[in-house]
């Protein structure tokens, strides 16, 4: 424990900060007042001094570094004046015993690869010793010796692609550049096309030097920079040997044989060393331009028979201990409806970026409402502040609690805030449910906009993304899989929302690079952009505690279920599938029973017990997206949204719907259209008793 840093992060959240703002307490409070009291009390110091202390050693989940951090955010949270509470876990993962790539080209002594990042001079924190190498969680244990095929991005397409032009990957060793799709299914594919093996590298043309100047120069990556990252496909999230249950010390568990990991080795690389495989390739050229890289050589299908590759991993998984913490303010007037903010706290190195951007606003947010409530203003929703475990391997921590308090969410879980990498530059964005639209521009309006005085993020935003919902604001991007947001998202059918800054000139993403003096020298020692996400993490949490009405707009899914059709249905036509029709006539009738009463209720005054009775039913529409939808994986129950079943990171909007078109299952998708207007009914229904509540 860094005692140093400990002492004054207590300090700064114990001391009396005297502002007009706090100073007016009266009891009289609004939403946008008691944003504006609680960012106030934001320090751009307070924000380094949380990242000093928890990215200042590797913290892999599971590791003595992950054990150490649980422990400081336990007494910070504390030190903020929260009630607090460790969820242990005994989680499956891997780590990474020994593992070597060797060229051995006909005629050419061994070449052997390279599987750390270089030391730099300019970096004190590259010459750690106990910094790991580059790996892949969950990558099969095993050793091949093989010719070599390259597949681009190693996308389903793109397997697809080499099968059209004959080339075999059978028993070869695949070469993929990461990008495109999560790596995880770039393994999937490669085994499923029958490799031998599976070395993901990165590109120079993706985030190298023809994007930028590369580190420690700038802040792309050089031709070192590993990208380590999870393999897990499966079709549910969290610990792989517990789905649909917390994984508890004494839960039961899958036998791991019966978990479809993968089963061949694969080892990611740079492109310093990819380049003494690519460049001695001597097989058939791309014929795709977008298949063609960064790299000097001509980039081909295959290395021909005199390269070959020998590559060996070795990986123990196992079951470990690592920890949720979870900080809590008790609401006062709403004390069973829940807001969650959240965001990992385990990396692949010192995790500066990843995930400690995301998770220092957290803690300052919670820093702020505990001073506020040391001072007698508590929040009138409760508010949880969770640091989450795992979420590198499988977003497991989240999904362990989401599946703990699945009973308690369903009822009460008002939304989810998710904070991973969030500050990495001012440029502002946000991903996630529309019915939280108006609401999370309301916040941006609130908060100044870094470098552009007497500007506000929602100004500037507007600026770049022109307003799209009809409201006026900025219209949210569409949540897919990736992050913490997965299991409230699609498993529960929690309102959420992913904020981020960004604009950065450079990345660091799961690389040895990943640390203080990365952060420091590419976004910047001031922490503007980490304070202006404090400031959007504090005002939207601030508007969902403090309104008696909740501010959810669920009329907003009439149109964006629009949208969402008409990319579905071009895919209906040129399929010639059952139409989509009365999906889109659900979702207009739903359209023209909610807007009326989200109007009224806007203007509305109501006593208490009709207040909690608007919020049950707006919630249990939110809910009711999680109810009878067959998306094709049991565990991803929302109709709404899910992420990609063969990409992981994108979204598939709809995707009971989209399931059945990938399928081309005509009686399918006409059973699936049937439980989309089921929904919009049920939603009408609970608008209807709302208005009945307003008559």
């Amino acid at each position: 424990m860094n005692v140093q840093f400990l002492a004054r992060a207590v300090v700064a959240s114990t001391m009396y900060l005297v502002s007009s703002a706090v100073a007016q307490i009266d009891g009289t409070k609004g939403p946008a007042q008691y944003a504006d009291a609680a960012f106030e009390l934001a320090d751009p110091d307070n924000l380094a001094t949380y990242h000093k202390m928890l990215a200042s050693e590797p913290h892999l989940a599971g590791t003595p570094g992950d054990a150490r951090t649980i422990d400081r955010l336990e007494q910070l949270m504390r030190a903020f004046g929260l009630s607090v509470e460790r969820q242990n876990l005994w989680v499956y993962l891997s780590s990474p015993i020994e593992a070597s790539v060797t060229v051995l080209p006909a005629g050419e002594d061994p070449i052997e690869l390279s599987l750390r990042e270089e030391p730099l001079q300019e970096d004190k924190w590259t010459h750690r010793g106990d910094l790991p190498i580059g790996f892949n969680g969950y990558a099969g244990t095993g050793e091949t010796t093989a010719e070599v095929v390259y597949a681009n991005y190693g996308r389903l397409e793109d397997f697809d692609r080499l099968k059209e032009l004959g080339v075999d990957c059978t028993g070869k060793i695949v070469i993929a550049r990461y990008g495109g799709n999560f790596r995880g299914y770039k393994a999937k594919f490669a085994q499923e096309a029958g490799a031998s093996g599976l070395i993901i590298y990165t590109d120079p043309a993706d985030s190298g030097f023809v994007k930028g100047i590369v580190y420690p120069e700038g802040g792309y990556n050089n031709g070192s920079s590993i990208q380590r990252g999870s393999l897990a496909t499966l079709d549910y999230k969290g610990d792989p040997l517990t789905p649909f249950v917390e994984a508890t010390e004494n839960a039961k568990r899958l036998e791991p044989d019966a978990v479809a990991l993968p089963r061949i080795p694969v080892q990611p690389i740079g492109w310093d060393a990819a380049n003494e495989i690519i460049s001695r390739m001597n097989g058939q050229r791309v014929v795709d331009d977008a298949w063609q890289g960064g790299l000097s050589a001509a980039y081909r299908l295959t290395g021909g028979p005199d390269l070959r590759v020998r590559l060996s991993v070795t990986q123990e998984r196992s079951i470990k201990q690592t920890a949720n913490v979870i900080g809590e303010l008790r609401g006062s007037t709403f004390p069973d409806e829940v807001i969650i903010i959240g965001g990992h706290h385990d990396s692949w190195g010192y995790g500066a970026a990843d995930p400690m951007a995301g998770l220092i606003c957290l803690l300052e947010a919670a820093r702020c409402f505990g001073e506020l409530a040391q001072q007698g203003w508590q929040p009138a929703r409760t508010i949880r502040f969770a640091a989450w475990a795992a979420e590198e391997h499988g977003i497991i921590g989240s999904t362990e609690y989401a599946e703990a308090n699945a009973d308690e969410l369903r009822r009460n879980g008002v939304a989810y805030i998710n904070l991973d990498a969030a500050a990495l530059g001012t440029t502002f964005g946000a991903s996630g449910t529309p019915s939280l639209a108006s609401v999370v521009a309301d916040a941006a309006r609130g908060v100044p906009q870094p470098g552009m005085e007497g500007k506000s993020v929602l100004e500037e935003w507007l600026s770049r993304k022109p307003a799209t919902d009809g409201n006026g604001n900025p219209r949210l991007g569409d949540l897919g899989g990736g992050s913490d947001h997965v299991s409230f998202n699609c498993h529960l059918a929690v309102p959420c929302v992913g904020l981020n800054g960004r604009g950065a000139p450079g990345t660091s993403y799961h690389t040895n690079y990943d640390n203080l003096h990365w952060y420091t020298q590419v976004v910047g020692d001031d922490y503007q952009s980490a304070m202006m996400i404090t400031g959007m993490t504090i005002g939207i949490a601030a508007r969902l505690s403090e309104t008696t009405i909740l501010p959810l707009d669920p009329s907003t899914y009439a149109s964006h279920t629009g949208r969402h059709l008409d990319g579905l249905e071009r895919r209906v036509s040129l399929e010639g599938l059952a139409s989509l029709t009365q999906v889109r006539a659900a979702a207009v009738a739903f359209g023209q029973v909610a807007d009326p009463v989200m109007r009224r209720l806007a203007a509305a005054n109501l006593t208490a017990d009709e207040s909690r009775e608007v919020n049950a039913r707006l919630m249990m529409i939110e809910r009711a997206w999680a109810d009878g939808f067959d998306t094709g994986r049991s565990w991803f129950r929302s109709g709404f949204a899910s992420s990609d079943q063969s990409s992981g990171y994108a979204a598939w909007m709809l995707p009971a719907l989209r399931h059945a078109i990938e399928l081309n299952d005509d009686d399918l998708l006409s059973e699936r259209v049937e439980s989309y207007r089921r929904y919009f009914k049920q939603a009408s229904d609970h608008m209807r008793a709302i208005e009945q509540l307003l008559d």
